[in-house]
C-alpha cells in the first residue's frame, strides 16, 4: 500500500507508514460523517441588514471553517 504522504510502499496490513507514520487507509477506519466535506454553503449576510428585528450588521469580521463572525450594532 502506498502511503498518500510520501508515496513510501508499505505492506498492505499496515495502519501507518514507515516512512513518515502518516495513518493509511482512513477511509476503512473513520465513520463516513468524519471524512465528508461540508456541501452547504455558508449564508451571505448582507450590510445593514437587520438580524432578529434588533441587530444591523455593519461588516463581516472574519470567515473561517466554523463559520462566519460579522459586527453588528443593537
Amino acid at each position: 500500500m502506498e502511503c498518500p504522504n510520501c508515496h513510501v510502499e508499505n505492506r498492505d496490513d499496515s495502519r501507518f507508514c514507515s516512512n513518515c507514520a502518516t495513518p493509511l487507509n482512513l477511509e476503512e477506519t473513520l465513520p463516513a460523517s468524519l471524512t465528508q466535506t461540508l456541501a452547504t454553503p455558508l449564508p451571505v449576510i448582507l450590510k445593514d441588514a437587520l438580524i432578529a428585528g434588533k441587530y444591523r450588521i455593519v461588516e463581516e469580521i472574519g470567515r473561517g471553517g466554523m463559520g462566519v463572525v460579522y459586527k453588528a450594532e443593537d
